[in-house]
């Protein structure tokens, strides 16, 4: 079974400028724009497709508007993402996590992936483009929550395919 997750597609403004700007400075692999998204549920593959649309429906509550602002580095995961402040998806979150009992190894931290960084060439460089970026928004995300499918294709990588939207 392929892994399922829920998320809120997200489009930004100028994905191009970000990845130029950055392409001196580190090296790895750029999330493909169609697969921009914040995770709201990672459920892999323990429940069913069945089990998921049984009950999500009643869990989901309406997602306010959000804006895309500023870049963070998950120095741990080796990740550069753009930054999401919303309250709401935390509490969705904790609710579908409950419902699933799903694991809550770590704190929710909306954000959208931009890559997973194999090496930085220049790190005083890195940490300076990513303080250029703090105030400006940066895209903005869909307020309807999607069940997604991952499916990983060599050497393409991720494909996502939307099977719900609530």
């Amino acid at each position: 079974m392929k892994p399922l997750f829920l998320a809120l597609k997200a489009k930004l403004n100028d994905y191009e400028k970000i990845q130029s700007d950055f392409s001196k400075l580190i090296k790895g692999k750029w999330v493909p724009g169609d697969n921009l998204h914040i995770t709201i549920n990672y459920f892999g593959d323990k429940f069913t497709l069945e089990e998921l649309l049984e009950k999500l429906p009643s869990l989901i509550t309406p997602v306010p508007e959000l804006q895309l602002s500023g870049l963070g580095y998950f120095e741990k995961n080796k990740i550069l993402y753009i930054k999401s402040e919303v309250k709401g998806l935390t509490s969705l979150s904790e609710a579908i996590s409950n419902e699933f009992s799903l694991p809550q190894t770590k704190e929710f931290i909306p954000h959208v992936t931009l890559m997973r960084i194999k090496s930085i060439t220049d790190i005083k460089g890195f940490k300076e483009m990513i303080d250029n970026y703090k105030d400006e928004e940066l895209g903005s995300v869909a307020t309807t929550p999607e069940l997604m499918q991952s499916e990983i294709r060599h050497p393409g990588g991720a494909v996502y395919t939307s099977l719900q939207s609530f």
